[in-house]
């Protein structure tokens, strides 16, 4: 039987975070009623690596972190209490660093490495010689040399090339060469004795692969001679010396080697190898090669089966050759029983392929749901016009915008990636090769309409669904370029299976298929999160990942397909509300959907605000003004308390936000004037403006408030939805960060704990009470800590019931009848039902809670014919007699989301 979580607690381990640490919340966590720990990638990454996607060694697990015995000693205790473990994968990319022994065999050896074929690398570019980039220089090369930053050394693994921290292997060849150098500076005859011996060793490894143990023996022996005789040691350090001294001497050594180093800001423009979206030090790996693939898992197969973790995450899924093949093999390997997850980024009315052996995605689809549920309709309009008021130059067409900054990113960040594309066609023979500049133009409009991040089809003819998804492309394609109809006729056709194709046409039309296919997912990565989403400023609650400022709403029975559809195909899909890759948290994200329901107040303050903002800089655009009002009103707690550490967090997340935007500032050219001036504006305003805070005081009050009511709602939908809950270290309260790395700040949780203990103790005391101490001081998050908990332990004690029970939309009568959502959950004789508001800024008045006849009237909720009569609030003490209906007066008595449940 396949492990299902019953709820995910997702724990960024790290160095700041390690598997000791971890253990120690175990018992905190199981009395929350989390099942499965849900760990980021915990194996060797680069030194100090915060977030462990920059993994060196996929076969050990991070020193820093904490060893395979501890994981083991891990283990045993979650199989003590009944829990799991999901473990977060990385199979698409590695570091691009030193530690990366695999790649570091391939810089030294080249065709002779073992792992020559493991990188996504192509030493058939024509503009590199065989050699593939090391593009981490701070200059271009010829700077670098003069400035004499680049040095010859010797050390224990052999000759290397050093830059700074860095320090990249000589290539075999080049020894040959270095020891005859080292007899012609030395002349001692107990040199020459020793350079003959070596060279003679040297021989050995002329074959066509070379074995790491034996050539990293080899350079140990250097090594130890000098160690062991002072004129051997003397002899290497004049080579050395000498090299670094003359520079005709270090470029000829440069051009000897597998690699040549580069300024990092030319892979701009020409690359030759495949990166994790746009980010250099991410070399991307060839898993699509059966080797590849067993060696990478290796460790993985071993954590399956000794049984250590119980599941996968797997990360993003999108940037492999052939996905499908993979989750097929990663199936195999850890074996039917394991709880396989993937990382999946779904636009618009996309839908995960049923196809794939795995229990889901990792929930960014439910977050963006839930948000557009509780963004009220109405506002969209209102919203669009107050945006294009307020901020004249805003841009008007979102669809427009995206495909802008795609072509945006496509010309000034993946122009190698493009070029490569093309002469991919062109070797091929799939274009021809007359009007280059026409067929580059073609593909980049192409890549650029996609209209997912991705296909996933391996075979032709494409799938139906796929072919929709090709034919969108090129219908937006043709609409953005009526002068290239020619050209995307014709690579309209690479898609499809013509009659008179021969064999190796078809094989050579899917390659560029299935090839395409791994850049239009970091194009869109780049393009639409990276960029658009810090550019359209309507709404930023729903530039999220997963989500569009496009879609905006869910109407209440969308919401419902959508989780009936989630109940048949995907019933264990993780529900997520916030992740390490979310821009802004939970809490905030929420909050900011209550502006949908006050456009017109909204307008009157931001009108203030930018002109009290012009007291201090005209330098802001009114674009970064509606940003920042917007983050300012998401990230204060619920008391408006401001600190030195919230301006600092403000502050750094300008200038993530502003450089993302790629607007007023770059990453690549910092406008740092423009961004002090907003970093000086945030203090100017929180701090020193009287005025200012005196109008932005009480609006964030009104919007904190409605804010976290919705936060419990949208928590508990994710625990009681079709899916597994996942909830994101330290959210249990509010979630009110910003994005990567301030959503990875410690955690404290001893004062969860703290919080979790009260909790009890007060519930022994009575619940009617502890539910007034709750809502009466909702700033301290206790409310939501409260609500998890027992919830999370009810979805335990009848995990059947949520893991297969049916999805039952429930319809509601009465005065309110549309300011609720309801649904109904049932297995077998197991029962549950779940109640939120929703728009509630019309329905109750600032400060007031939505519970009782005098909000909730006549309003009722209708039951199923066959519904029990009698239900118990999970929230609460209270039995509910039903007579074919329930008043929300009575479910709503004294908590503002209910949870009921009954046996038949």
């Amino acid at each position: 039987m396949v492990y299902i979580p019953s709820a995910t607690y997702r724990m960024q381990v790290s160095p700041s975070f390690t598997l000791k640490q971890l253990r120690e919340q175990l018992p905190y966590l199981h009395a929350l009623g989390i099942s499965t720990i849900y760990s980021a990638p915990f194996f060797c990454s680069k030194p100090g690596s915060e977030h462990g996607y920059d993994v060196t060694a996929p076969y050990d697990i991070n020193p820093e972190v904490g060893t395979l015995q501890e994981l083991k000693g891990i283990a045993q205790e979650l199989k003590d209490k009944g829990m799991g473990w999901l473990q977060d994968i990385v199979p698409n990319h590695m570091a691009y660093h030193p530690d990366n022994v695999w790649l570091m065999d391939v810089l030294e050896k080249g065709p002779q490495s073992y792992f020559y074929t493991f990188f996504d690398i192509d030493f058939h570019h024509p503009d590199f010689a065989g050699q593939v980039m090391v593009p981490f220089l701070g200059a271009p090369l010829d700077e670098v040399i003069k400035q004499e930053q680049l040095q010859l050394a010797f050390g224990e693994k052999g000759f290397t090339l050093n830059y700074y921290e860095n320090s990249y292997p000589l290539s075999v060849a080049s020894y040959k060469e270095l020891l005859q150098e080292v007899l012609q500076l030395s002349g001692d005859p107990e040199v020459s004795d020793l350079v003959q011996k070596f060279e003679k060793e040297l021989q050995l490894f002329a074959e066509e692969s070379i074995t790491p143990a034996a050539w990293s023996n080899y350079k140990k022996k250097l090594y130890s001679a000098g160690q062991a005789q002072p004129k051997w040691q003397k002899a290497l350090s004049q080579l050395v010396q000498h090299i670094n001294d003359n520079e005709a001497d270090l470029r000829r050594l440069l051009g000897q080697q597998h690699y040549v180093l580069c300024f990092w800001q030319e892979t701009e423009k020409h690359i030759n190898y495949r990166r994790f979206f746009t980010v250099n030090d991410l070399i991307c790996l060839s898993m699509e090669r059966p080797e590849v693939f067993e060696q990478y898992h290796h460790f993985i197969r071993q954590l399956c089966d000794q049984d250590l973790v119980q599941g996968l995450r797997v990360d993003h899924v999108d940037g492999l050759f052939d996905p499908t093949t993979y989750l097929k093999r990663l199936r195999q390997l850890a074996g039917p029983e394991k709880y396989l997850v993937v990382e999946k980024i779904l636009e618009g009315e996309e839908q995960l392929p049923e196809r794939w052996p795995i229990q889901g995605n990792s929930g960014y689809d439910f977050l963006a749901w839930v948000s557009n549920l509780y963004t009220s309709a109405s506002g969209r309009r209102k919203l669009t016009e107050v945006y294009r008021r307020l901020v004249p130059k805003a841009p008007t067409n979102y669809e427009q915008l995206v495909f802008d900054k795609k072509m945006y990113i496509l010309k000034t960040q993946m122009q190698g990636e493009l070029e490569n594309l093309l002469r991919l066609l062109q070797e091929r023979h799939l274009i021809p090769l007359e009007q280059e500049d026409s067929w580059r133009k073609a593909l980049a409009i192409l890549l650029c309409a996609w209209p997912v991040y991705c296909i996933y089809g391996n075979r032709l003819p494409l799938s139906k669904d796929e072919m929709q998804v090709v034919d969108n492309a090129f219908s937006e394609a043709r609409k953005q370029a009526p002068d290239l109809q020619e050209q995307l006729d014709h690579l309209h056709t690479l898609f499809t299976l013509q009659p008179d194709d021969t064999e190796r046409q078809k094989h050579d039309k899917l390659y560029f298929v299935m090839r395409s296919q791994q850049f239009t997912g970091p194009l869109a990565a780049k393009g639409v999160e990276d960029t658009t989403f810090y550019n359209y400023n309507r709404l930023i609650s729903l530039n999220e990942v997963g989500n569009s400022p496009d879609i905006f709403h869910l109407e209440e029975a969308e919401f419902h397909e959508r989780m009936q559809y989630r109940q048949r195909v995907y019933p264990h899909s993780i529900n997520a509300t916030a992740t390490h890759d979310t821009k802004r948290g939970e809490g905030a994200r929420i909050r900011l959907n209550v502006l949908s329901e006050l456009p017109e107040e909204w307008e009157a303050q931001v009108q203030k605000w930018i002109e009290t903002s012009k007291k201090y800089t005209t330098r802001p655009s009114n674009n970064d003004l509606y940003f920042l009002f917007q983050t300012l009103l998401g990230v204060l707690p619920l008391d408006g308390e401001v600190d030195d550490t919230l301006i600092q967090r403000v502050q750094e997340y300008l200038q993530k936000a502003l450089r993302e935007a790629k607007v007023k500032s770059d990453w690549s050219e910092p406008n740092e004037p423009y961004e002090q001036a907003m970093q000086d504006l945030v203090q100017q305003l929180l701090q020193q403006d009287g005025d200012f805070k005196k109008s932005f005081q009480p609006f964030h009050q009104k919007i904190a408030h409605y804010g976290w009511l919705y936060s419990l709602s949208q928590t508990l939908l994710k625990v009681t939805c079709p899916g597994v809950p996942d909830v994101y270290q330290g959210t249990e309260l509010w979630d009110l960060s910003l994005v990567d790395p301030d959503n990875r700040r410690p955690v404290d949780y001893g004062q969860r704990q703290a919080y979790l203990q009260e909790i009890k103790k007060q519930e022994e005391q009575g619940v009617a009470r502890l539910h007034k101490q709750l809502l009466q001081s909702p700033e301290n998050g206790k409310v939501k800590l409260y609500l998890l908990y027992k919830a999370l332990n009810r979805r335990r004690e009848l995990q059947a019931l949520f893991n297969q029970g049916d999805y039952i939309p429930l319809q509601l009568q009465g005065k309110h009848k549309d300011h609720a959502l309801a649904f109904a959950r049932r297995y077998q004789g197991q029962w549950s039902i779940v109640v939120t508001p929703l728009l509630l800024v019309s329905l109750i008045k600032e400060q007031v809670l939505p519970l009782g006849d005098q909000v909730w009237a006549d309003t009722a909720l209708v039951l199923p014919a066959e519904a029990p009569a009698q239900w118990q609030q999970v929230f609460g003490q209270e039995q509910l007699n039903a007579q074919g209906s329930l008043p929300l007066a009575n479910i709503f008595k004294s908590f503002p989301v209910a949870f009921l449940t009954a046996t038949k």
